[in-house]
Parts: structure tokens; sequence; C-alpha cells
């Protein structure tokens, strides 16, 4: 990540509280607090990213829990955080809203499963990087920047 331009900003252990909670009505459940790995908000959209170090047995190990529902969840609030609190004056175009594009990853340091989920990415390490740099810019520099203070300040306040 060190490679990447200063155009990104990389939040770490981003925090958050809801009083009222968030309800999640496909889950049928009230999200009181989210705690991501890292917030990688980029010029192509935003990168939430769960990291995991994880042996090949407790990859198949059934009493974990699910780092798939975790990244689910938590994006979910972060969507909310984005879309619905004080930063809709990115959201705003001639067309119509914007969509702020949430990419859920999950990171694996050694070794990651066969197979592939909805709505999230799972990476080793050694693929991040490349992936991120994949997707095309669409947001300035300036709203990457007011994004990440958005994110920065909100993450203060918990």
């Amino acid at each position: 990540m060190e490679q990447l331009s200063d155009d990104y900003h990389l939040i770490n252990d981003f925090t958050c509280t809801f009083n009222p909670p968030i309800y999640k009505r496909q889950a049928g459940e009230y999200i009181w607090s989210i705690q991501i790995d890292h917030i990688l908000i980029s010029p192509s959209g935003i990168f939430m990213i769960e990291t995991k170090n994880r042996s090949e047995h407790s990859l198949s190990n059934l009493s974990l829990r699910s780092p798939v529902e975790q990244s689910q969840r938590s994006s979910f609030a972060l969507y909310k955080i984005l879309n619905t609190e004080g930063i809709n004056s990115l959201n705003k175009h001639h067309w119509g809203e914007r969509k702020i594009p949430i990419r859920n990853l999950i990171v694996l340091i050694n070794q990651k499963p066969n197979e592939e989920f909805q709505y999230v990415k799972i990476l080793t390490l050694k693929e991040l990087r490349n992936y991120v740099a994949f997707f095309k810019p669409i947001f300035s520099n300036d709203e990457t920047a007011l994004i990440a203070k958005y994110l920065i300040n909100r993450n203060e306040q918990s």
C-alpha cells in the first residue's frame, strides 16, 4: 500500500457507534457499532478491508465467525454513514444521485479459500495492490480528500 499515490487515504481501525442503532432489515438485526480493520479511500472508490491471518485449518473451522458476514454487516453500516449523513454534497450530480462504491475485501495473509463469495472479494496480501489499482478513478482528488476527512472525523467521534 505504501506504493500508492498520495491521492489514497488509509484509515486503520475504524470504529463507529450508532445511537439509535442502524436497522439491517435483510438480517433482522440492529447494528450498534462496527469496527473495520482498514478503509482505503481512493479516487476509484472506497475499499473496506478486513485482514485475517488464517491457517488452512482455521479456514475450514465452523466455530469461527464468518469474515464474509462481518464484512457485509460493516459495509452496510458504512454505506449508511456515507449516504445518509453529512456527505450528501458528494452524491449530487445533474443526472441524479451518484453512487459511492464500497468494495468489500477480505485480505488473508497466508492463503485464501478456493471458493468465491457474494459481495466480498477475497485476496491474498500480494494481490491487494494490483486489485486496488485496477479500478478507474471516479472522484477528483478534492472529493477523495473530502470523504477521507469526513470518515476520519467520524472515527474520532466514536
